[in-house]
């Protein structure tokens, strides 16, 4: 009987450790399943919260987008207002756009006329430099000339400083001063030996057709001779440009 008892007790005790263990584990895993859900609840908390801001935001920007929407609509409603100011000052743009154009082509018309002036301008400029380029080797070929002359006016003076007597020329020899030397008293002339002249020829002098002395001639070229002032001519001078003839 005693046994019996004993064996009820030990089943007893260990039905007892079976369901203390049994609770245990599920006490355990009920408390797992708590700190789980308490985390999710945290998680669904804290997005619920920014979610909050998020809306708050969201609010915001919308009634900034109205604010906007109601200025834009308040904008084209003037814009619509003074279009019909608009078009006329349009066309007052477009009429001067045209003057101007009009004024634009006009200009360039006198700038290609400037331009084709400016070119014929250029055209003389260079034919007038090439002139004067020209006239500036003839006098200094007639400076040569005279030079040339007066040399050999001073060598016949020191080969034969005796006057020599005058010859006869032909008749009808037309010339000009072409330059004087008053401390030698000589001149020259633009007339030579192909227009008849000869050396110790006389020419008479004239200046506005009247007579104003007498030269001899000394030597001669073929275009020019060099020929001495004589004594008793006009106490003007004799001045280059004056008229000889015989």
């Amino acid at each position: 009987m005693i046994k019996f008892f004993l064996g009820i007790a030990l089943i007893g005790s260990l039905a007892t450790a079976v369901l203390g263990y049994m609770v245990a584990n599920q006490r355990n895993a009920m408390r797992r399943e708590y700190e789980k859900t308490a985390a999710q609840l945290k998680a669904v908390t804290e997005q619920a919260e920014e979610s909050k801001v998020q809306v708050a935001e969201s609010q915001k920007k919308v009634e900034e987008l109205r604010a906007k929407i109601a200025e834009a609509t308040e904008k084209l409603a003037q814009a619509e207002s003074q279009a019909g100011s608009g078009d006329s000052r349009l066309e007052e743009a477009e009429r001067r756009a045209k003057e101007a154009e009009l004024r634009a082509q006009q200009e360039k018309a006198e700038i290609e006329d400037l331009g084709s002036k400016l070119e014929s301008e250029k055209a003389a400029n260079e034919a007038a430099t090439a002139k004067v380029e020209s006239l500036l080797k003839e006098k200094q070929a007639l400076e040569d000339n005279i030079a040339k002359l007066n040399n050999e006016l001073a060598r016949m003076r020191e080969v034969a400083p005796t006057a020599a007597r005058a010859v006869a020329m032909r008749s009808g020899i037309r010339g000009k001063v072409v330059s004087v030397n008053r401390n030698w008293n000589f001149v020259v002339l633009n007339v030579g030996e192909k227009d008849g002249l000869v050396e110790n020829g006389l020419l008479n002098v004239y200046r506005g057709g009247q007579p104003v002395g007498k030269v001899k001639i000394v030597s001669t070229e073929a275009n020019t001779a060099v020929a001495d002032i004589e004594a008793g001519s006009s106490p003007n001078g004799i001045q280059p440009g004056d008229d000889v003839l015989n």
